[in-house]
This record gives structure tokens, sequence and C-alpha cells, in this order.
């Protein structure tokens, strides 16, 4: 794990013109001797920069470095924890925080830093060991109580930065993609450069690193790059086998995977927004500031500017984010299930399917994650004061959320049979549908029968004299001629339609019997 040297003081006032003059000059002296760094610091463009300030009651978007440093001042007088993330950070930032934060340039600096492509997929090793609680930390007796009940466990947090290697598996690439396909993926407006490449054997591949460290005790400050965006003529967007991030804490070759957060946008994935999402729960916040109850009602968070390691934080993160993505899975299938499948469409077999698919995903991630958690980070959160009263933060939480997962599975299965009988019955109620219009058609079709019997000898009559009679042209037979031919055309009509519906009569009551003969 790397860790930077200690943050330095924050400079007075009447230093702080000149720190300012000289902040960026120290780092690109620190870039100089380190020539394999490349860090666009002669960029100016803020906008480009995403930036987000919470402590859990409500996120602040970021308008700048002074809104950020404004923001900071308020939160030292309510004296509340917060969280401030910072995606792509700009020359901008980095002048303004590390002047007025008084961080260390080395911070950003190891941010910048790049894995060799060749150690990318090396496992990080973590060194610790539980700490002393024969007596209570030295940085905080100043802030112990004075009650004995009121006795504070020496801190967990250890470091004063930390930094995540993440790497970027892409499954769905294109076959037969050049070089120049690369730069394109790797092409998002990132000040800092990071890998993109190919190996002969694997699937292209590119590295993000997440960096955080404390300012001051009331703050955590996290660093992130810009989002990895899918080009359509790259990546195959229509497949569902999306890109994975992998981190190497873990005790597989393949690390433990991060997430893609299920309810934002597929076209790309970004670390800033499932930071935002882990920052959201209070109780995360307990756990970065180390911020235990003191006595009843009483809490303290640690008075140190050392932060959580990184083994540690990335399976607290984990674990967030594969519950979130649970929990807006739980909602979509019972939305389908209470609410759409009543009136069910063909569409929703297919969302049905994507949410198998979905679901099938969290429960093997969720299976995998559990089964390589190094035993170190298990004897961590083991120990730690916040384990009795967290259950998040528990190892036994992965196999809670693998038994709701296996829950949720039964549900859709489910939510498939009731879809099925959904169209069952919606088949029956057209069948019925279908059956009295039949049923309309055939009224109206006697109807016409019966009017046939009216019109269809008055036409052959009509037919045979046409218009040579006495009472219309002078000449030809008697008017009433045609009436008493009229007569008995009507009665032979009328007794064929008779006998032919006798005749159908007859037929319909031989087959019935012969039908219930045979049953």
């Amino acid at each position: 794990m790397d860790s930077a040297t200690k943050l330095q003081p924050a400079p007075t006032f009447s230093h702080k013109k000149q720190v300012h003059e000289t902040y960026i000059s120290r780092i690109q002296s620190l870039l100089a001797e380190r020539p394999h760094i490349k860090w666009s610091l002669e960029s100016k463009g803020s906008c480009l920069t995403q930036v987000t300030y919470t402590d859990t009651d409500e996120n602040n978007p970021i308008t700048g470095p002074e809104d950020l440093i404004a923001r900071l001042a308020g939160l030292k007088e309510s004296r509340e924890p917060s969280i401030c993330i910072i995606e792509n950070i700009s020359t901008e930032y980095v002048e303004a925080l590390g002047t007025e934060w008084g961080i260390d340039p080395m911070f950003f600096i190891k941010h910048a830093t790049n894995p060799d492509k060749d150690k990318l997929w090396w496992p990080k090793q973590w060194d610790w060991s539980p700490p002393d609680h024969s007596s209570s930390e030295r940085g905080n007796e100043s802030y112990a109580p004075k009650d004995s009940s009121a006795f504070r466990a020496p801190s967990l947090l250890k470091d004063s930065s930390g930094h995540l290697d993440g790497v970027f598996e892409y499954h769905n690439e294109i076959p037969g993609l050049g070089p120049s396909a690369f730069e394109k993926l790797n092409s998002s407006p990132n000040f800092i450069y990071r890998h993109c490449f190919k190996d002969k054997k694997w699937s292209m591949q590119s590295n993000t690193r997440i960096s955080y460290c404390r300012p001051n005790m009331w703050m955590y400050l996290f660093l992130v790059d810009a989002p990895i965006k899918f080009p359509s003529n790259i990546l195959e967007t229509h497949s569902r086998s999306l890109p994975t991030l992998r981190f190497m804490n873990s005790t597989s070759r393949g690390g433990v995977e991060m997430p893609q957060l299920y309810h934002v946008s597929q076209n790309q994935y970004s670390v800033f927004e499932n930071l935002e999402a882990f920052c959201k729960h209070r109780w995360h916040l307990r756990v970065l500031f180390d911020w235990r109850e003191q006595r009843k009602g009483h809490y303290k968070i640690d008075t140190s500017q050392d932060v959580l390691p990184c083994h540690p934080l990335i399976y607290l993160l984990v674990s967030c984010l594969w519950e979130e993505n649970l929990r807006y899975l739980d909602k979509e299938i019972k939305r389908i299930s209470f609410r759409e499948i009543r009136n069910p469409k063909l569409e929703i077999n297919s969302e049905l399917h994507d949410r198998r698919e979905d679901l099938a995903n969290i429960k093997k991630g969720l299976i995998e994650t559990a089964m390589y958690i190094p035993a170190v980070v298990k004897e961590y959160f083991a120990i730690h004061p916040l384990w009795t009263s967290l259950s998040r933060i528990r190892i036994d939480n992965w196999e809670r959320l693998i038994e709701e997962a296996t829950k949720l599975e039964a549900f859709l299965m489910e939510t498939f049979q009731l879809f099925m009988s959904s169209v069952s019955v919606q088949d029956s109620r057209l069948s019925i549908e279908q059956s009295s219009l039949s049923i309309d058609q055939a009224e109206r079709g006697s109807q016409l029968t019966f009017l046939a019997l009216i019109y269809v000898p008055l036409s052959f009559v009509t037919g045979i004299f046409g218009m040579n009679i006495q009472q219309i042209n002078g000449s030809g037979l008697n008017i009433w001629v045609c009436f008493v031919a009229l007569v008995p055309v009507i009665f032979v009509t009328v007794l064929v339609f008779l006998a032919v519906k006798l005749y159908g009569s007859r037929k319909d009551a031989r087959k019935k019997l012969a039908y219930d003969t045979e049953v």
C-alpha cells in the first residue's frame, strides 16, 4: 500500500501568497525527478473537474476552489465530519487546496503515479498487527473523557494517506482493433495519463487510481480519475458484458471487483459516482473517522489525520456498492411483479431476463468476494470497536447479502411464473373477446339472412318481368301478375331455408350423439 508522508500543517495567512506562488513549482520540481509520470499541469481546465462535498445530510456541488475552501471554513465551525470527492483534479484545485490546506505535494505526486504495466495485477500485501489496547493513544489523551467508563481504545486508523490501484478489463471489445483504438478509449479528458493497452493473451486493459487523505481531522479528501467512456466503435454497446474494475487487494489473482452502479448510465464507468453512493450512508463516516460513542449520546472522532487503511476501505466500499445494486434490483423486480405484470407485454419478458442476468452477476460477485477476503481484513474488522453496532462492516455481512440475493432470485422465479400465468389469463380474455365478436358477427349474419327472405324473391320476380308492366309504360302484363308470381316464389324460398336449417340441426345432433357415445 502506498502512503505519502505526513500532511504538513496549513500555512499561516502571512505566508499564503508566497506558498501559492511556489506550490505548483514544487510539484513541477518533483515531477522533473520522476519523468515516468505524465501530468498536464499546464492545462487550465477546472471546468473538466467535478467536485462534490457531502456530510451525508446533503450533497453540495462545488463551483470552484474558492467555494470549496469557503465550505471547509464553515465545516470547522460546525465540527461535523464530511467528505470531499474530486474527479480529474485540475491545476487550479491543486494550487488552491495545496496552499490553503497545507497538503504535502507528494500526495498529488503519488496520485499521478502509475504502476508498471507488468505489475498491475500483482497482489497488494498489507502488513498489519492489532493495536495495543493496554493504553489509550497519545494523540487522543487530551480528548479522552474523565469518566473511566468512557475509555477509548487505540485508533485503528493508520497512515497519512492511501492509494488504491484498479485495473479495467474490457470484455466487450470489437475484435481486430488497431493501436489507434487505445488512444480513443483513453481520450477522456483526464489530466493524468493512465495506461491503456492490450496483451496478446488477454482483453484490453487500462488502470485507474483512487487517492485519499485527511487535510484536517474533520474531512476526507478523495481524488479519482475521469470516467472511462465506452465508444460504440470500440466496444460493443449492445452487449451486456460491460467492463469490470478490479483492485488487487484480495487473495485471488483476479482481485476484488468494484461493481458499476446499475441505476446510473451504462455508457461509462465513473468511480466518482461510486464514491458518491458510498458517502450517502452515515455509518461509513463512523468507520472512516473512527467515530465512536464515548458514553451514551456522546461521540468523538479520531483526532489525528490518519486514514482508514486501503484493504479495509476497498471491502467496505465494494460491500456498499453490491448492496446498492441489490436494493435497486429488488425495487425493479418488485415494480414489475406488483405493477407491470398486471397488464403484461412481451417487453416484460426481456426485462425480467435482464434482471435475472444482473442478479446472477451480483450473486457471483458476492460469493467471489467473500471467498477471497484476506485473513488480515477479517481480523481487522473482528476487533473493530464498531463491529457490534454496525452490521454493515461485519464480515458476515457478505453472507447476509448472499442470502438476500438468493431470496430475491426465488422471488424472481415466482415473478416469471406469475408472468406466464398473467399472459395465459390475458390470452383467455382475448379469446373470450374474440368469441363475443364471433357471436355478434353470427347474429348480424342471421339478420342479413332474414332480410334475404324478403329481397331475394322480390329480386327474382323483378328480374323476370323487368319494367314491362301496364302501370309503368302502358304495355305488357298487369302489375298484379307480378304479385301473384311473387307469392309462390316466397313460399319456395322459405321452404328451402327451413329445409337447410333443419338439415344443419340434425347434423349437429348426430355429431353430439356420436361424441356422447364415445365418451
